[in-house]
């Protein structure tokens, strides 16, 4: 993508941290935002805040792990858009530091549905209406610097973020074979001051 003016950009997890700072940074490119989170509060908090700095910004409450609300979400972009050119799918979440056989399977549910299925919702509902629009577009999905090495703590966080990078690459290469206009980026960040 060359120039992100008046481009749609989504991002899940944008009420606070990583996700509320892509949405500042594309709201100063002159990008239009449809931000995603589960915290309403505070993702009317970041809506409000965006469009006083004069950003046009829509919002919606998803669970990501909820598949049907994200199908929603896209329906949602496209209907008050008509398209979207970026999908920053970076909604996570962190267990508490335990030893792994000590988690319960709702712990395991809860951390995958959201990180990995997360992941997997985005990708399922907006990439096949990118690729038909024509349109140049991005997706980029979070993981971790946790995606990239193992340790002694987050078991289950370390485990998803390994399946994002292994996703996000296994996008890159669909999208290349398939002569898709369309970028995939993994994000890894390090240690960064959000409310997870």
């Amino acid at each position: 993508m060359k120039s992100l003016k008046n481009s749609v950009v989504v991002v899940t997890g944008a009420a606070s941290g990583i996700g509320l700072g892509m949405a500042r940074a594309f709201a100063g490119q002159g990008m239009r935002l449809v931000l995603a989170d589960i915290e309403p509060d505070a993702l009317q908090l970041a809506v409000d805040d965006l469009a006083a700095a004069g950003a046009e910004v829509i919002s919606a409450v998803v669970d990501v792990a909820d598949a049907q609300a994200v199908d929603d979400l896209a329906e949602r972009a496209y209907t008050t858009f008509g398209k979207v050119n970026i999908v920053c799918n970076n909604a996570g979440v962190i267990e508490n530091n335990l030893p792994m056989w000590e988690y319960s399977l709702a712990d395991w549910d809860w951390v995958l549905g959201i990180n990995i299925m997360g992941v997997v919702h985005g990708i399922r509902a907006f990439i096949p209406r990118m690729i038909d629009s024509g349109e140049p577009g991005h997706i980029v999905n979070t993981a971790s610097f946790g995606g990239l090495i193992c340790g002694s703590s987050s078991p289950i966080y370390t485990l998803s973020k390994h399946a994002v990078v292994a996703l996000s690459e296994n996008l890159h290469h669909d999208l290349t074979s398939h002569n898709a206009q369309i970028g995939c980026s993994v994000l890894c960040p390090g240690w960064v001051r959000t409310g997870i």
